[in-house]
């Protein structure tokens, strides 16, 4: 019973860090998208016609300036004033956020389909187990290792291990996501890759 109560309040609190960031971008970009209507509406009003492909001109104009906007933005985003103000929201706004870390990390693996993420999938050799983890940072010799908790992997907790302790494994943010929410499932083979060898490194 009380290992069902904590899966319950587990998956609810993850549920809870998910939600928060994704209602936020929703109403971030329906506020952007009314704000750009009020732009649009005397172009569409100027035109002759009101529909285009069963879409309405209003709408269709508004789509329209928000993929210019966001474009602009992707093109200032390149510029270092726009990664120094970034920097300064991570580190003083946004780190406030439940949950932003962790949809940055993904959202930025997704968009650039590429393995970009900060995060790197890895191992933790604790009490004979190969633990898996995600290394946010590392030092000269530790690591700062979050544990995600399954299967909500957007919740758990944090740790500093030597890095001695610590296997890279070669998968994705993603591809690690998906074994921690599946309790494992796969995990094993991914590590039988790597075949980490512990023997001298127990204390």
């Amino acid at each position: 019973m009380q290992k069902l109560l904590n899966f319950i309040k587990v998956t609810i609190a993850g549920g809870i860090l998910f939600l928060i960031p994704v209602v936020a971008i929703i109403f971030i970009v329906g506020r952007a998208f009314g704000l750009l209507q009020n732009i649009a509406r005397p172009i569409a009003k100027a035109l002759p016609f009101t529909r285009v492909a069963g879409v309405g001109v209003l709408t269709l104009i508004s789509i329209i300036l928000l993929l210019v906007v966001c474009f602009l933005a992707g093109i200032f985003m390149r510029t270092r004033m726009a990664r120094t103000i970034i920097k300064w929201l991570e580190d003083r706004v946004l780190i406030y956020i439940p949950g932003y870390a962790y949809i940055h990390e993904r959202s930025t693996e997704w968009l650039s389909n590429q393995r970009t993420s900060s995060w790197r999938p890895a191992t933790v050799y604790i009490d004979d187990n190969e633990v898996l983890c995600f290394v946010i940072d590392e030092g000269e010799d530790y690591c700062s290792i979050f544990f995600p908790s399954a299967p909500v992997p957007s919740s758990g907790s944090v740790s500093a291990r030597p890095k001695k302790f610590v296997t890279y494994l070669p998968i994705s943010v993603s591809e690690a996501v998906l074994i921690i929410r599946q309790f494992g499932k796969g995990a094993a083979a991914v590590i039988d890759k790597v075949k980490p060898d512990r023997r001298e490194e127990k204390e």
